[in-house]
């Protein structure tokens, strides 16, 4: 048998005013489940924490209803294994008992299945080799974002403070109007006080917190090898997508240790905006904390991104000779018009996959990757070099940026 996993149901998600908190409707095999999702990564690979990190038991991320009311969308991590049981799954809608059709997709670490259901279905009733469990729909919100800037990131344990300042820069470097952020379990604070932090950002006329409560799941192996098995970020985008932001004016996604800057200042909203494409990619550049310049970090006094002025110096290489490699280059994050991205595509980490348009780089935008402002929940971040000057430079753009923000309101 399996299990639907539904976390509390907050009073705000339908409440008054701009903050919402809003819940997923997943299903999961449960704990003394004899079937578990099985890595596809050859063990030797895995490294000591993958079956820590590795979700082995989510089914469906989330069931999201449509605006006409006849398709609900569930959205999983890749199947693997399991694959076969759910595709040949049999689906009833409720309450008509209606049998209902549904075509699946397989994507990058990510699949969905598109259910056809009459107006009014709030649930499934899926009947598998799996067992046979129900889950209810998520109803779409594309009111909650219509017509907004909005901020899209993935958090956890992150401090406050530096939600707050990101948030700000980017309302006032590139005119952000909402943020949309996934909770991915957080256990230093509760979504209450999140909420109640992100609503002390001004100038934000929506701000809602998504809770996500899945593993995200193992590295790659390297830089290059064997990303495979981190699913749950793609699991959010694909909800945020769906659920969310299908009215929204544009999308900029980007980490909280990361900050969008523009040579000629321009807004990146308004540069997706007003493109011919509708997308606009963007590489980044490391932030370094430098030994004896930048202020010395405690407890009692977090990171904050103002702490910071040299940026990686740039550095260029030749493969055979000809072809340029930038080795110490963040790869690309990216912002988008919603209502102008094929319908096929793929919102990823680094890119939109299944379309080429993405793929064209900006050269106005660019981030700036933070590396101090981390949990270190990946790798530890917190050495600092000493100053070369071959190698860290002082970052002017940053400099004026950070000059043309309100850090306090």
């Amino acid at each position: 048998m399996t299990r639907s996993h539904q976390p509390r149901r907050l009073p705000r998600e339908n409440g008054e005013g701009r903050g919402r908190i809003a819940s997923v409707q997943s299903v999961v095999l449960p704990q003394d489940s004899l079937v578990k999702r099985i890595p596809s990564r050859p063990p030797e690979f895995r490294g000591p924490d993958f079956d820590a990190r590795f979700d082995c038991s989510t089914l469906i991320f989330d069931a999201v209803g449509s605006a006409d009311g006849r398709t609900v969308r569930l959205l999983c991590p890749a199947l693997l294994n399991l694959r076969e049981a759910l595709v040949r799954a049999s689906i009833r809608a409720r309450p008509s008992g209606q049998p209902c059709r549904f075509t699946h997709r397989q994507l990058d670490r990510h699949e969905d299945m598109l259910v056809e259901v009459e107006p009014g279905t709030t649930a499934l009733e899926i009947a598998s080799d799996l067992g046979t469990f129900a889950v209810e729909v998520s109803q779409p919100r594309f009111d909650w974002f219509a017509g907004e800037r909005v901020l899209l990131t993935l958090s956890k344990n992150n401090e406050l403070v530096w939600l707050q300042d990101w948030a700000r820069f980017h309302r006032d470097r590139h005119g952000a109007t909402a943020l949309l952020l996934y909770d991915n379990g957080s256990t230093r604070y509760g979504v209450d006080e999140l909420l109640a932090a992100l609503e002390e950002v001004e100038g934000l006329n929506r701000v809602v917190v998504v809770q996500w409560p899945f593993r995200h799941g193992p590295p790659g192996h390297g830089s290059k090898r064997y990303w495979d098995s981190n699913f749950s970020q793609l699991g959010m985008f694909a909800d945020a997508r769906w659920r969310f932001l299908q009215g929204a004016r544009s999308v900029l996604n980007c980490d909280v240790d990361e900050l969008v800057m523009s040579r000629s200042g321009a807004s990146v909203f308004a540069a997706t905006e007003r493109s011919r494409s509708g997308v606009t990619s963007f590489f980044g550049d490391w932030v370094f904390g430098i030994q004896d310049v930048t202020r010395d970090l405690d407890d009692s006094q977090p990171a904050r991104f103002t702490d910071y002025r040299h940026a990686l110096a740039p550095v260029v290489t030749y493969r055979y000779g000809l072809i340029p490699r930038h080795p110490m280059r963040c790869n690309p994050k990216w912002a988008v018009v919603p209502a102008r991205c094929p319908l096929e595509a793929q919102w990823h980490t680094h890119t939109i996959n299944g379309w080429w348009r993405a793929r064209l780089v900006s050269r106005d935008f660019r981030f700036r990757h933070f590396r101090e402002i981390s949990t270190n929940w990946k790798y530890d971040r917190s050495e600092r070099e000493r100053f070369d000057p071959a190698r860290h430079a002082e970052d002017p753009m940053m400099r004026d940026h950070f000059a043309r923000v309100d850090w306090a309101r």
